[in-house]
């Protein structure tokens, strides 16, 4: 890398962090911080989803992965693109309609203070993890692109730039720092995706010379098989319906419909950029097939195949993504610590200004948590396996109780919630940890202990009381009958209604196609991408039509 290299990759940590940190002035109360002020557009929302998720974590972790293994690693992006679609359509315009800021805060409407304090505090961990994950993701790629190889040394500079932007400016620095980053993002991936494919010959070189099943979107075999495109497709629904860096930016939409929009909006969009970073790991295979890591694949390609100057300005992107997520994430669990447990706990007459104060002091101690956890991801596999551990095990029991039970069945009682996501996650843990299950299973069987166990403790702890409780609040988020601020919605129009069909039909197209190919029948890989495009018009027919 070239001295000029540096000066643009400098200039350009100077400038996010200028720009990040110039809306301090625009916090004036706490739902300034943690939604924006409820003001965001549908592309301004598709833009700030689509920066947020497609972090290093896709761009070095999965495309290493690809690099690795195959193509077939695509799935835990389309999956959860599948899952934007479904989540923004269905599930998060109900809980835009009740005005909350964080999941936790729901689940004491549904249940009662303790769920909300048990998953709030568990959840503070949880994605304090993945923000360490992020920015891992991001130290890798900093050091194979700038050559300067200090862990500590990126680590804090990263860190200290997002900390900072993020606890001044809150959802509002976030919100622009994510769109600005998606332009520079995307700039640089289509600069890198051409010269690497041109590198290998095209398409047809990568036919030629990757290792045999490379190229195979659905194996029956191997660590990314069908079973385990059904397990990501289950928490994609779960990330999707209850992340919370992603619903604080749904959230921060006007109403249900920009909701609606800009999720399936961002879904759609995700999709093929998906290609931008997989097949140029899969040509760093064929290029480099001896690298000692396979997060360094992408980092190698822009090295080697960028000039200078261009350089610099990839490698800038390649961080303004990092910085995007990293920023979400903390500003997600700053919100969890300042909204669900000191505000509601610790401190319930609290004043704006002393949760002003709380949030900014937990998004200090969020980012300290995610700097000494970044040193372990290490010792986790990497990047993506570390990930998929920790959401293996957590992710699927928090979903059971917060939407197919919160949502769906009335009678699930506080009791049941609780004794449900205890279990479900022990049994993820005890299962990963102790007898080395992979992910596909252990996603499973978690989600399936929770979903068996809370109903039986409900219904020995069944009160009348709650149940009606449950029923008022369920009425008041419903999409059926009611828009934003509980007024009449209208009917849907003949274009919602093909759209729901189109969908719906694309859904069963796809799962048949994957039990296909589980069977081993031929074209199975065909039958599942035609039922994905399917669900994806339909989606988009329904969502233009909100």
């Amino acid at each position: 890398m070239a001295i000029l290299d540096y000066v643009i990759i400098a200039v350009f940590l100077g400038g996010f962090f200028w720009l990040g940190s110039r809306f301090y002035r625009w916090i004036g109360n706490p739902d300034d911080f943690f939604v924006a002020g409820r003001q965001l557009t549908p592309f301004i929302l598709a833009a700030t989803l689509t920066t947020a998720n497609i972090s290093l974590f896709s761009l070095v972790g999965v495309s290493g992965t690809a690099y690795r293994s195959g193509i077939s690693i695509i799935w835990l992006t389309w999956t959860g693109n599948i899952a934007l679609v479904f989540s923004g359509l269905f599930v998060i315009p109900y809980f835009r309609r009740l005005r909350i800021r964080t999941v936790p805060e729901f689940l004491e409407m549904r249940y009662h203070g303790g769920v909300r304090l048990l998953v709030g505090v568990l959840w503070v961990f949880r994605l304090a993890f993945w923000t360490a994950v992020v920015l891992y993701a991001g130290v890798a790629a900093a050091q194979q692109l700038t050559g300067i190889q200090s862990f500590s040394f990126w680590v804090f500079g990263l860190a200290s730039i997002v900390i900072i932007y993020t606890m001044l400016g809150g959802m509002w620095s976030l919100v622009l720092t994510n769109n600005l980053g998606f332009l520079l993002m995307m700039s640089g991936l289509l600069i890198l995706f051409p010269l690497a494919m041109a590198a290998v010959g095209g398409w047809p070189g990568l036919t030629a010379h990757l290792p045999p099943g490379h190229l195979d979107l659905v194996t029956v075999t191997g660590k990314y098989n069908w079973k385990t495109v059904i397990a990501f497709l289950f928490l994609g629904i779960q990330w999707a319906t209850l992340d919370q860096g992603l619903l604080q930016a749904a959230f921060s939409a006007r109403d249900p419909r920009v909701v609606s929009k800009g999720m399936v909006l961002s879904g759609l969009m995700i999709t093929p950029f998906a290609l931008l970073w997989i097949l140029p790991g899969l040509a760093a295979r064929i290029l480099y097939p001896t690298l000692p890591k396979p997060e360094m694949a992408v980092p190698t390609l822009v090295v080697n195949l960028l000039p200078v100057g261009v350089l610099g300005c990839v490698t800038a992107g390649l961080l303004a993504s990092a910085l995007s997520t990293l920023g979400s994430n903390l500003g997600a669990v700053a919100t969890l610590v300042a909204n669900d447990i000191y505000g509601r706990f610790l401190n319930r007459q609290a004043s704006s200004r002393q949760l002003l104060v709380a949030v900014r002091l937990a998004t200090l101690s969020a980012g300290a948590l995610m700097i000494a956890t970044a040193y372990l991801v290490p010792r986790l596999g990497g990047a993506v396996d570390a990930y998929l551990t920790i959401i293996s095990i957590m992710d699927m029991p928090l979903f059971v109780i917060a939407i197919p039970y919160g949502l769906l069945w009335e009678k699930m009682t506080s009791e049941g919630a609780i004794t449900g996501y205890v279990t479900g996650s022990l049994a993820g843990a005890i299962l990963r940890f102790g007898f080395h299950f992979d992910v596909a299973p252990v996603t499973l069987i978690s989600g399936a202990v929770a979903a068996l166990v809370c109903p039986v403790v409900s219904l020995m702890t069944q009160k009348a009381a709650a149940t009606a409780r449950a029923h008022d609040l369920l009425v008041r988020a419903s999409a059926s009958g009611m828009d934003d601020d509980l007024q009449p919605a209208s009917t849907p129009s003949v274009w919602s209604r093909l759209g729901s069909w189109i969908l719906g039909l694309g859904a069963a197209i796809f799962l048949v196609g994957l039990v296909r190919a589980g069977l081993s029948i031929p074209k199975s890989t065909v039958v599942v991408l035609v039922g994905m495009l399917l669900y994806f018009l339909g989606g988009g027919l329904r969502a233009k039509a909100a």
